[in-house]
C-alpha cells in the first residue's frame, strides 16, 4: 500500500490501542472525581489555620492537632462534602467522649488546601498528615495511633491501613471499592483495582479493625460493608458494627448512643491488647519512602490548631 493512500492515511490517523486506552481512562477518571469530590465552599477563615503541612505532591494543606494527653491518637480522614470547619467541633466533642486525641487534615482542592481533589492528592494528604504525626510528634503508629475514615474518608484510611500497622482501624460508612459503590452486585476485581481500591488495601491490613455501617446506607450499600468485612475478618476482634436503621448520614447523630459504644469497645480492646505487632518488611519507611514531603518547622513547633469559630457538624460522603 502506497503512503500517499486513503487506507494508509486512516491507519497512520488512527490512535493505537494504548492512546485510545489511556484517553478513556483519562475519561473516567475525570468522572469518577466529579462524583467522588464535592467540596463545600470554605466553612473556615485561612487566617484561623495555624497548622499547614507540605505534601509529596506540591501542595499545602492545613491541619488541626487536639492534644489532651491521652494515650490514643485518632487520624481523621473526613467525609466527602465536609471540610474542616465543619468537623472541627465533632471532633473537639468525639476527643473527650472518647477520651482520645485527634488530628485531622483537609484535603487537597477543599478548604484553603492548595491544588485539586483526586484519588492521587488523596493519598499524598494523608502520608503528610502521618509523617507529622510521626516526625513531628513522636508518635509511633503502631501503639499510639488509629486511623478513621468516613465515608470518601475510607479510602486515605485504608490506604495507610494497608501499608502500615497501627493500633487500630476503623473504618465507617466506607466503601468496598469505586465499582462497588456504582455496582454493588457487580464484584470483578479488575473493576475494584481501577478507583478506590479499598479491599485491595484492607486484605494487605493486619492491624485490629472494626467496621461501622448502617444497614440501611443509601448512598453506599451495605453490601461495601459485607465486602470489606469479608476481607479483614482475621483482624477484626469484635463483632462488626453494624446499625440497624442507620443510612448514611444519621450514625452520629439518630444513632450517636450506639456508635459510640462501638467505639468505646473497640479502643478499650486494642488498650488492653497493647500495640499491634510490626511484621517485616512494615514500617514507617514502607509508608513514607516516596515521601519527599518537607514539614515546615513551624508545623512541626505547634502542639495544636486553634478552632475556626464555627459551626454544625456535617456528615456526608
Amino acid at each position: 500500500v502506497g503512503l500517499g493512500s486513503p487506507s494508509a492515511a486512516g491507519a497512520a490517523a488512527a490512535p493505537s490501542a494504548a492512546a485510545l486506552s489511556a484517553a478513556m481512562g483519562a475519561m473516567a477518571a475525570k468522572h469518577v472525581n466529579q462524583m467522588a469530590f464535592c467540596p463545600p465552599n470554605p466553612t473556615y477563615r485561612k487566617e484561623d489555620v495555624n497548622m499547614w503541612l507540605d505534601t509529596d505532591r506540591g501542595n499545602r494543606i492545613p491541619a488541626f492537632h487536639i492534644r489532651r494527653g491521652f494515650p490514643l491518637t485518632v487520624l481523621v480522614s473526613h467525609a466527602n462534602a465536609e471540610d474542616l470547619g465543619l468537623v472541627l467541633q465533632y471532633w473537639a466533642y468525639m476527643s473527650q467522649q472518647l477520651q482520645v486525641d485527634v488530628f485531622a487534615y483537609e484535603y487537597s482542592g477543599y478548604g484553603h488546601a492548595t491544588g485539586s481533589p483526586c484519588e492521587a492528592n488523596l493519598y499524598s494528604d494523608a502520608r503528610a498528615a502521618l509523617k507529622i504525626l510521626v516526625d513531628g510528634f513522636g508518635l509511633k503508629p503502631e501503639r499510639d495511633i488509629v486511623v478513621f475514615g468516613k465515608s470518601l474518608g475510607s479510602c486515605p484510611t485504608c490506604y495507610l491501613a494497608g501499608k502500615h500497622a497501627f493500633r487500630g482501624v476503623v473504618v465507617c460508612s466506607g466503601l468496598a471499592s469505586g465499582a462497588r459503590v456504582l455496582f454493588p452486585e457487580t464484584r470483578v476485581w479488575a473493576l475494584d483495582a481501577q478507583f478506590f481500591n479499598n479491599l485491595g488495601s484492607l486484605a494487605s491490613c493486619k492491624s485490629p479493625t472494626q467496621l461501622v455501617h448502617g444497614d440501611c446506607d443509601e448512598t453506599i450499600p451495605f453490601s461495601n460493608a459485607q465486602d470489606l468485612y469479608a476481607v479483614c475478618r482475621a483482624h477484626h476482634p469484635l463483632p462488626p458494627g453494624w446499625i440497624t436503621g442507620g443510612s448514611h448520614n444519621d450514625i452520629e447523630s439518630r444513632h450517636r448512643d450506639a456508635f459510640l459504644a462501638i467505639l468505646k469497645e473497640f479502643l478499650a480492646h486494642i488498650l488492653a491488647a497493647g500495640p499491634t505487632r510490626v511484621m517485616p518488611p512494615s514500617g514507617i519507611s514502607a509508608v513514607l519512602k516516596s515521601v519527599g514531603s518537607s514539614v515546615s518547622s513551624s508545623a512541626k513547633a505547634l502542639w495544636s490548631c486553634t478552632a475556626p469559630p464555627r459551626s454544625q457538624p456535617a456528615h456526608d460522603m
